[in-house]
């Protein structure tokens, strides 16, 4: 997979905008939310609510599933193929980022204190599985 600059900005823009709970693609998402969600139920029905949402010109955010033990979002491709993308690359890039983003982001300290696994999918535009991955609390603690 050749990596290019809008998939650098990737991982940055899906948790800050996504974990924070808005899909609205505001810099200070939270700062313009009607409420702040104060438990995750309420985080991913606000997710839901604006979703779809196109993160950035590659990645497009369509649900956030609730599970027992976290979250499952689930994002769409719709520029790639799945023949064209080098799975174990993108996981090789894109886990990193994220767990550092879970660690550092003030924003995510919900997510932090609930301990939550969250699991990540991402389709291409025909709907094939290009990977799925999940990041736990024993990552980003």
């Amino acid at each position: 997979m050749k990596i290019s600059g809008n998939t650098v900005t990737l991982p940055g823009v899906l948790l800050l905008i996504l974990l924070q709970a808005a899909c609205t693609g505001n810099p200070n998402p939270v700062e313009s939310l009607p409420w702040i969600p104060t438990d995750l139920a309420s985080a991913t029905k606000l997710i839901n609510d604006k979703c779809p949402e196109m993160i950035d010109p590659e990645t497009r955010l369509d649900s956030v599933l609730l599970l027992p033990e976290g979250l499952s979002y689930f994002y769409t491709l719709p520029n790639k193929d799945k023949p064209g993308i080098n799975s174990i690359a993108f996981k090789a890039f894109i886990i990193p980022e994220i767990i550092d983003n879970i660690r550092t982001n003030p924003n995510l300290e919900m997510f932090r204190d609930s301990s939550i696994t969250m699991v990540f999918n991402y389709r291409d535009r025909n709907g094939e599985l290009i990977t799925e991955f999940s990041v736990k609390p024993g990552q980003y603690r």
